[in-house]
């Protein structure tokens, strides 16, 4: 196996943006280190930081990590800062959560050689095992959002697939068609790729290239789906999700849902018999999907929770992106007369 060594003199192939708010210690540590261990080694770890986490000050400086500080709350704003600062042609970002394998790097650099005109390139980010065994919750989110990241896509097909934490583009890219979206809380990643894809430039989703990523459970979901609001919103996402599997089924569970309700308020005994048949069907097709033939399909129902936690969110956030458009526009009102 090849190891390449650091050059400081010359530009790097790859700078890695790790975006933190500084409040998760531990698995940002594992983080850095897991970028350390790589085998490809012509790279540079740039850390944009909300709050310093002093803790790491040593490992930052032996790592030669560049640190800088972002005060925007958006995950946005952090990465873009990191991607103005990367001196290398392509810019890979990992979330502060998540860890990469020794040869992440090598499979990037090495797939975008082989595909010169690839502009984005994305893999999936799986459930570390040992969480996935000790909780049932990890194990079925894990199921529910990775059955379909065992192939590869390309372009369209690939633009919710993508993750902004397991990403890399070419940095020129974001010269050509601007940053990522600074306002948007969340699924700035996702409305970059949709940008990608207006403007024709190459994407693909690989299945080997993979990093292990800490899922944060059903309060992640919540606050992901509320934030995600004004994204879901936009014709855009609905124009795409005929492509897009993902955004299709976030349409579909919300009419499903909504559908649901009515029935509910129409008879009891019809929601219920419905009901059961959705969460069979879904234990039977989600098992077949994801191959798990044993004991561990008792698990899957626990799906609902995480469907749950991600329609309230959705629609507490719905909730509150309208009282707040509402407000701007009474304010507007108010200051015009």
């Amino acid at each position: 196996m090849t190891d390449y060594t650091i050059n400081q003199a010359i530009r790097p192939s790859i700078s890695i943006v790790v975006a933190t708010k500084g409040n998760k210690l531990m698995l940002l540590e594992r983080c850095i280190k897991s970028l350390q261990n790589q085998t490809f080694r012509d790279f540079e770890i740039i850390l944009v930081y909300k709050i310093f986490p002093e803790q790491l000050r040593e490992l930052f400086e032996t790592s030669n990590v560049v640190v800088l500080k972002e005060s925007s709350p958006t995950l946005g704003a952090a990465r873009n800062l990191g991607v103005k600062r990367a001196r290398a042609e392509l810019v890979a970002f990992i979330d502060d959560d998540a860890e990469a394998p020794p040869d992440w790097l090598k499979k990037i650099y090495s797939t975008f050689q082989q595909y010169p005109s690839l502009y984005c390139l994305g893999g999936p980010h799986f459930t570390p095992q040992e969480e996935s065994q000790k909780n049932p919750l990890r194990f079925v989110e894990g199921s529910f959002l990775e059955a379909h990241l065992q192939k590869t896509y390309s372009d369209r097909s690939a633009i919710g697939k993508i993750a902004g934490c397991n990403v890399t583009y070419k940095k020129v890219v974001f010269e050509k068609i601007g940053y990522l979206n600074e306002t948007l809380r969340t699924s700035e990643d996702w409305e970059f790729h949709e940008r990608l894809a207006e403007n024709g430039y190459r994407m693909r989703f690989d299945p080997e290239i993979s990093v292990f990523h800490h899922r944060q459970g059903l309060k992640h979901a919540f606050q992901g789906s509320s934030n995600a609001v004004p994204f879901f919103l936009s014709w855009k996402t609905l124009k795409f999700a005929k492509y897009e599997s993902l955004f299709a089924s976030f349409y579909i569970t919300n009419l499903l849902c909504i559908l649901l309700i009515i029935t509910l308020i129409i008879s009891p005994y019809i929601f219920a018999l419905i009901f059961l048949s959705f969460l069979l069907g879904h234990t039977i097709f989600t098992a077949v999907r994801t191959r798990t033939y044993n004991w561990r399909i008792i698990y899957f129902p626990l799906a609902l929770l995480l469907t749950l936690a991600r329609l309230t969110g959705f629609y507490f956030g719905l909730v509150k992106h309208l009282s707040l458009s509402v407000r701007r526009q009474f304010s507007a009102h108010l200051r015009r007369h």
